[in-house]
């Protein structure tokens, strides 16, 4: 691929070509090391590709074998320029739009989350733009390591964070203590480790080395399936240790904790039939709109929006900091109300419902659930634990000093 963009660069011509001796002149071009491709015979005589530097170089071997090379097609890059010369006002704009999309790949216009399930998007954006990590900063001063570390240690019940930067989007993955880590494919030696504690019922391991057997009690970070296999020669005798990927189907069986509650108490909101519709576009995280979306509702105190917001980008990665959207403001009010019992143990049933569907989504067997519902006069809470079996997925990255055996000397006479 490489190769036949280089040649497209630098142009290339379709000749065919006539005359006396065309073979005198392929053996002439293979002499003087002019390379000529995908030569095949023509009507009156040959056809070959060749680049436009050989082509000048050709004049010689012309002469001496009285052929008649014709251009028939001309490929590349300098006859695309060439085309375009008289359209100078063309060409500067292809180099400043290049050169703008350029300047805007350095940046992070996008910050995309998935797998949270209590703390939602919003907290989340807003305690990364504390820490300096938002929409329109340079992407060489973001460490994504630092970025998973300071979610850790702020929120403690996120287990597992994985940051990465593609195009211009910033996209974090994140695992909270009561979900199952996602599999991740890996590239560089790893072991398999556990992600919760638990107990092992199943193992069957395909490369690496198993560190436990089935029925073994487990804590979390604990390897499972070592990526360092030794490498045993004659008399059992240990030669090196040689870093693999290791990959192997291990099932833990552990419990989730649940706990949700809710307020009895609560205002139902109920929306009016006065609405509009407004439209407009943001640029740079400056919002523009066609007209004042408050204009008609500046003597209403409380409304509903509903927004339907649209990235302008280049593929799925390579996100622009222009988008349009459409709200759509609904007149509201408020009134006290309180959930009956009925109400109360229909909402906490779907709420742990959601939270259950999470957990199958992501191949996740649910052996029992202990949950149990409790409502008083002020709440209504639901709390204990689900036993799940789930396949161990998270990996650690093997560190040299794991594998690496230092080498003795035999001369000097010492064994250390």
């Amino acid at each position: 691929m490489l190769i036949k963009f280089l040649k497209w660069f630098r142009g290339y011509l379709l000749v065919s070509m006539n005359g006396y001796s065309p073979e005198r002149f392929i053996n002439l071009c293979r002499n003087r090391n002019i390379l000529i491709w995908n030569l095949s015979k023509a009507d009156n005589g040959y056809e070959f590709y060749i680049s436009l530097k050989a082509y000048r170089e050709l004049r010689p071997i012309v002469r001496k074998t009285h052929t008649m090379p014709f251009i028939r097609r001309r490929i590349g890059f300098p006859f695309l320029m060439n085309r375009f010369r008289k359209r100078k006002a063309f060409l500067t704009g292809l180099f400043l739009f290049s050169a703008i999309i350029y300047i805007l790949s350095l940046f992070i216009w996008d910050i995309s989350m998935e797998g949270q399930y209590e703390h939602t998007q919003e907290a989340l954006l807003k305690y990364l733009n504390e820490i300096k990590v938002y929409p329109g900063r340079f992407k060489n001063e973001i460490n994504c390591q630092e970025i998973e570390e300071a979610i850790r240690n702020k929120y403690k019940d996120i287990g597992w964070v994985s940051a990465e930067i593609k195009g211009t989007k910033l996209r974090l993955k994140l695992v909270e203590t009561n979900m199952p880590v996602p599999y991740v494919t890996a590239t560089e030696p790893c072991h398999i480790v556990a992600s919760h504690d638990g107990i092992v019922s199943s193992i069957v391991t395909r490369k690496g080395t198993p560190m436990v057997k089935k029925g073994d009690e487990v804590k979390k970070g604990d390897i499972l399936v070592s990526g360092i296999v030794d490498i045993i020669g004659d008399n059992d005798i240990l030669l090196k240790k040689e870093p693999v990927i290791a990959d192997a189907d291990v099932i833990i069986r552990t419990k989730y904790s649940y706990k949700k509650s809710f307020p009895m108490k609560y205002a139902k909101r109920i929306q009016l039939d006065n609405q509009t519709k407004v439209y407009g576009m943001s640029i740079f995280n400056k919002n523009i709109f066609f007209f004042n979306p408050l204009k008609k509702f500046k003597s209403f105190s409380k409304y509903d929006i509903i927004v339907d917001e649209r990235d302008l980008k280049l593929n799925d990665s390579f996100i622009l900091p222009v988008s349009v959207f459409k709200r759509q403001y609904i007149e509201c009010t408020e009134e006290d109300s309180i959930y009956t019992k009925e109400e109360a143990q229909q909402k906490a049933q779907e709420l742990l419902d959601v939270y259950l569907d999470k957990l199958q989504q992501q191949n996740v067997l649910i052996i029992e659930n202990n949950v149990t519902i409790k409502i008083n006069n002020k709440n209504c809470e639901a709390s204990g634990y689900i036993l799940v079996e789930e396949k161990a997925a998270e990996q650690k990255k093997i560190t040299e000093n794991e594998w690496r055996m230092s080498e003795t000397n035999e001369l000097d006479g010492n064994d250390n």
